[in-house]
């Protein structure tokens, strides 16, 4: 469910539970004792379990797997890793080969841990070799340490790699008018949705990244497809690939991705200037947004929309109707074959129905920061 931090982090609960999770997650679910006869001795637990795995045929594409990515990538290790002979075997071997120094940067291996153990130290004597190991003890130890719990230092990462990741949109985008420090201020815009969030869901945060799964599920849906459906929706990443690798990306130019994360900013930096608050409504509900502003005065749902078809699509899906006030439909493209209404403008019958925004063109003619922010606000107009 989760984006990885970069290419470049393996999150190593241990090789024995890195290979439950790889061959026995049906057992959890199994009906029948054919499944569980078939699962069942793929399990790694007991200790003599764990010092025969690397002697055994049947993990041997797992170990050289594992192997594989620890020789390419950085460690993150999370809970009693590295007391397993199997783990120090396979760091053993990264040594061998002459892999990581402990000098690199980002550090190579890292741990979740107030202090270090012996086992962490011996992993990480293996690792880099003890010469260097005990040369540069204090260094190596003080690097290796990442002092904070589990649980919200998985959802931290979380919302670390989503915020990296619309950050390199905000400065892909295309504004020619947006400077440096134009984007600079979007992107704390972002950042403080992201601290809001977090602080929000700091008390469950299994129920948090849930609701960030869903959400984020929905709302991709809808921007990219211009579906709606019923029920949380599968997951739907921002990008497969890391957020270096997305920089200047030419599959990402016509998703309308940029411009959204742009949107978002705005709505960021206005919520923390009091304009409006944000929020999410149920995301298992087929008529939620990607998000929900309200200010003092009104309310209305945010959708995101990579162009005028999957606006239609969405109308078309029932997201939202025609005759919806609450409706804010932000379009990273042109709107085409709509009346894009004015917020002094409505209806013979009072009504006003679905603001439509053409932000694409909005973005692109902005002459500054100042002059986007006061056009979103006015087209948004709660």
């Amino acid at each position: 469910m989760m984006e990885l931090p970069t290419s470049s982090a393996l999150f190593a609960i241990s090789a024995s539970g890195l290979v439950r999770r790889a061959y026995s997650p049906t057992l959890s679910y199994a009906k029948n004792g054919v499944v569980k006869a078939l699962y069942r001795p793929l399990l790694v637990a007991r200790s003599a379990q764990i010092t025969g795995w690397k002697s055994n045929d049947t993990f041997k594409i797992v170990r050289d797997q594992l192997g594989a990515l620890v020789q390419r990538s950085c460690t993150l290790m999370i809970g009693m890793s590295a007391q397993d002979e199997n783990i120090k075997d396979l760091f053993a071997t990264m040594n061998a080969q002459k892999g990581w120094k402990w000098s690199n940067s980002p550090t190579p291996i890292v741990f979740s841990a107030q202090d270090l153990g012996d086992d962490q130290k011996n992993l990480l004597i293996v690792a880099y070799g003890e010469a260097d190991y005990e040369a540069h003890r204090a260094e190596i130890c003080e690097a290796a340490r990442l002092q904070a719990y589990a649980k919200p230092l998985l959802v931290a990462l979380l919302l670390h790699v989503l915020t990296s990741k619309l950050e390199v949109l905000v400065d892909d985008a295309p504004a020619a008018n947006l400077d440096a420090s134009g984007r600079t201020a979007i992107v704390r815009g972002l950042r403080f949705l992201r601290d809001r969030v977090a602080v929000a869901g700091n008390s469950d945060r299994l129920l948090l990244a849930r609701a960030i799964a869903s959400g984020l599920a929905r709302a991709r849906h809808q921007l990219q497809n211009g579906t709606s459906a019923f029920g949380i929706q599968s997951y739907f990443p921002i990008d497969g690939d890391p957020a270096h690798l997305m920089k200047g990306k030419l599959g990402l130019k016509s998703s309308g991705q940029r411009e959204a994360a742009v949107a978002l900013g705005l709505i960021g930096l206005d919520e923390q200037t009091g304009s409006w608050t944000s929020s999410i409504d149920d995301a298992a509900d087929a008529r939620s947004g990607a998000l929900r502003v309200t200010s003092p005065t009104a309310s209305a749902r945010i959708f995101l929309a990579a162009n005028d078809g999957v606006v239609t699509n969405l109308l078309e899906c029932g997201a939202f109707n025609e005759d919806d006030d609450d409706a804010v439909v932000i379009c990273s493209g042109r709107i085409a074959g709509r009346q894009q209404r004015s917020p002094s403008g409505g209806r013979r019958d009072g009504s006003f129905g679905p603001r439509y925004l053409a932000f694409g063109p909005m973005l692109a003619d902005a002459a500054s920061l100042d002059d986007l922010r006061d056009r979103f606000r006015e087209e948004v107009s709660i």
